[in-house]
């Protein structure tokens, strides 16, 4: 039987959610921050740790500035950008300000409100098995006037040289996205995967993760018209792995983040499910890839994490 725990994580006020085989821990003043997806099986800690000391977060913060651990949403973009004259600020809004819990009985609920766009974003969490977390979010929109959002997933996930990033068999190519990427040239381009050549000629393992000595990142999505619906990385060492399940339908995208000591001090890989391509809110809406939430309407979508071999 799964149990629900209050508890603290670095001072903070802290919820556990544990079973025989798992344990997950949300931190609600830091965004509802996932500070903690534990195997015990395998006593494998998936989401990487502060890499400075933990401060409260304040609204509009720069994101890299902040403890860089653990799991956090972000809604309604993750690049800053202006949508009609609003300002959305780096990452999002949700992750930089607390949230409300609504519940522990038979899940941990937790809820925010927009503040620069008029909504409620509520998530629970429950160990639907001893192995496995569900996510099931809620977006609805309280006012008066219809807008478009991007929401994306955004664990930093704990990585190393015996990690495999396991996209499914039918991904064969990825798309780069960040403009004038030294190795991968311009946004949009398409390159293999898993194994892709660089311009230069030089073959990358792209389901590999070096060091943080390499000081360096990449940013792909699985191309936009290819149906994915699951990603899972795979500890080669320990002989686990951690594999995250969605809808396609509700939530059509995939993006993959790499951070080889870039911006974090661990080796990190992000699987970031999304329901708009890409990372812009601006972006998304030229790109006709966004979802728009009419007044009173609401839009619901989970996510799913397991463990195992």
């Amino acid at each position: 039987m799964a149990e629900i725990l209050e508890t603290t994580w670095h001072n903070f006020p802290a919820i556990a959610l544990e079973s025989e085989l798992m344990l997950a821990v949300i931190v609600p003043d830091l965004g509802a921050k996932i500070v903690s997806l534990f195997d015990k099986t395998h006593q494998r800690e998936w989401l990487v740790p502060p890499m400075r000391p933990l401060k409260q977060s304040a609204y509009g913060a720069d994101f890299v500035s902040q403890d860089m651990s653990g799991w956090d949403e972000m809604l309604p973009t993750i690049v800053a950008c202006d949508w009609q004259g609003i300002h959305l600020p780096d990452h999002g809004e949700v992750w930089s300000i607390p949230w409300q819990l609504e519940s522990t009985d038979d899940a941990v609920i937790l809820s925010v409100a927009g503040v620069a766009l008029s909504y409620r974003f509520t998530r629970s969490a429950a160990l639907i098995t001893p192995n496995c977390l569900e996510l099931r979010y809620s977006l609805a929109n309280t006012g008066k006037t219809a807008f478009p959002y991007l929401w994306a997933a955004h664990p930093q996930f704990a990585a190393d040289s015996h990690t495999r990033i396991l996209l499914p068999p039918e991904v064969t190519r990825v798309v780069n996205v960040i403009e004038g990427d030294p190795l991968w040239g311009k946004a949009g381009e398409l390159c293999d995967w898993p194994e892709a050549a660089s311009p230069q000629g030089r073959t990358w393992q792209l389901d590999r993760v070096r060091q943080a000595e390499s000081r360096s990142c990449r940013k792909f999505y699985v191309p936009p018209e290819q149906t994915v619906a699951s990603a899972a990385l795979v500890d080669e060492n320990l002989g686990c792995q951690l594999r995250l399940d969605w809808p396609a339908a509700s939530v059509p995208y995939l993006g993959l983040w790499v951070d080889e000591g870039m911006y974090n001090a661990a080796p990190v890989a992000a699987l970031e499910p999304s329901n708009g391509y890409y990372d812009s809110l601006e972006r998304s809406v030229k790109n006709k890839k966004a979802p728009v939430l009419d007044s009173e309407q609401e839009a619901t979508w989970m996510l799913r994490i397991s463990m195992g071999r």
